[in-house]
């Protein structure tokens, strides 16, 4: 899956070692015009230019004109050089060649003894790759990054670009998880580093996996710094399970244990699948991306604690009356009026009752099963306080007479 980097990757900041990932080559920053120049400044000009090329070292030359099969360019002296159309088709299999125009500074080495015309045969491709070969010491030793463009899948990786140079890309490198469609990359931009250099072969190896890494953890850090704790973010589910759900939010990994992904006993509920948007809050955060802490995350908090509702509308030592739903060796079920259930322990009720389903009772609120959302009552404790109530009134004293009935007194039968 190709999902953790982007594949158009072209544009980088400019503190990186770039490259160009279409390997044209063409000049960028090269003066426009010729500088006024003396004769003596000249000739020696020229006869630099003459000695480098016959060196086989790369020179930068102004292109005169472009034919159907050469580009013609100025090596001094009045001369003329010649490179190949086919020199500017592209590498990374963009459509046709990217030809240079009049006036403009390619470069250029030269590839073999003139042609019959005069004209000294030059190889703009070879130049190309010998600045890209000069480039990629440069960043294999400073550590920078290189862009390429994928080129073509091969047994165990692709074969990448980096400005003329062809480089390997394993495949394990390619990403930051297992690449299962190789085709859906190629023609695609990549940074990279350079991890192996064989400078006799001229062979590279090049990971984006370790830049994908380096960027992931900058993004981390970063909303690190960001996230604060109570707040609410929108994540993708990565991964549910039994101990709990991992939630991708933009970039870092937060986990929801399992008794924070619903209220009442643990469970997950069902559409909870890899993919699916949601709404999580963050309970608490590593102090650093280095510590080694995890992301807390909480889905149960965004909503209100059932077991709090139940609490206010059913305080301790309320009276509830209902119907027995069931009888069992732990206790008694009771169905109440809302659809609201309690339940009452085998100690809390008399066995000798009798209690059989569909029998009405009263019992007296003891608490709130915080993981069942059942009400917790006793049976026995409301028949003792009936029973208290009972002797209190009868030992109550008997009320004083009234003056009425001291005057007049009932006369006896």
């Amino acid at each position: 899956m190709e999902t953790a980097g982007k594949h158009n990757e072209d544009q980088l900041p400019d503190s990186e070692s770039t490259t160009s990932p279409e390997g044209d080559g063409l000049e960028e920053g090269q003066p426009s015009g010729e500088a006024e120049m003396s004769m003596e400044d000249l000739l020696a000009s020229q006869d630099e230019l003459s000695k480098k090329l016959a060196g086989k070292q790369v020179v930068w030359v102004k292109v005169i004109s472009v034919t159907k099969e050469h580009v013609l360019v100025d090596v001094g002296e009045k001369n003329e050089g010649a490179v190949p159309v086919s020199d500017f088709a592209s590498d990374a299999g963009g459509p046709g060649a990217r030809l240079p125009s009049a006036g403009q500074r390619i470069p250029v080495l030269r590839a073999g003894p003139g042609r019959k015309d005069g004209h000294a045969l030059l190889s703009y491709k070879r130049a190309k790759a010998q600045i890209g070969w000069e480039s990629a010491l440069k960043a294999f030793n400073e550590k920078s990054r290189v862009r390429g463009r994928i080129v073509s899948a091969i047994k165990g990786g692709f074969l990448v670009d980096v400005s003329g140079v062809t480089a390997f890309l394993p495949s394990s490198l390619a990403d930051l998880h297992p690449v299962r469609n190789p085709a859906r990359m190629v023609h695609t931009g990549v940074r990279c580093y350079i991890i192996e250099l064989n400078e006799g072969k001229r062979q590279l190896v090049i990971s984006r996996k370790a830049v994908l890494e380096e960027e992931n953890a900058k993004r981390r850090a970063q909303l690190l710094g960001e996230l604060r704790c109570g707040e609410v973010r929108i994540g993708r589910i990565v991964h549910a399970g039994p101990n709990g759900v991992v939630v991708d939010i933009g970039g870092i990994e937060g986990t929801v244990l399992m008794n924070d992904v619903s209220w009442g006993i643990p469970k997950l509920p069902p559409g909870l699948e890899r993919g699916s948007k949601v709404k999580v809050k963050v309970l608490a955060k590593p102090a650093d991306d280095k510590s080694g802490e995890p992301l807390l995350l909480g889905m149960k908090q965004l909503t209100q604690n059932p077991a709090d509702v139940l609490r206010r509308k059913f305080p301790p030592k309320t009276v509830i009356h209902g119907k027995i739903a069931e009888v069992s060796a732990a206790g008694i079920k009771i169905a109440l009026e809302g659809g609201q259930a309690a339940f009452c322990a085998a100690a809390d009720c008399d066995a000798a009752a009798g209690h059989k389903a569909g029998d009405a009772i009263s019992a007296i609120v003891l608490t709130v099963n915080s993981n069942t959302l059942e009400i917790v009552v006793s049976i026995n404790r409301f028949e003792e306080i009936k029973d208290r109530k009972r002797v209190a009134q009868y030992l109550k004293a008997p009320p004083p007479l009234t003056l009425g009935q001291l005057l007049s007194p009932e006369k006896d039968d």
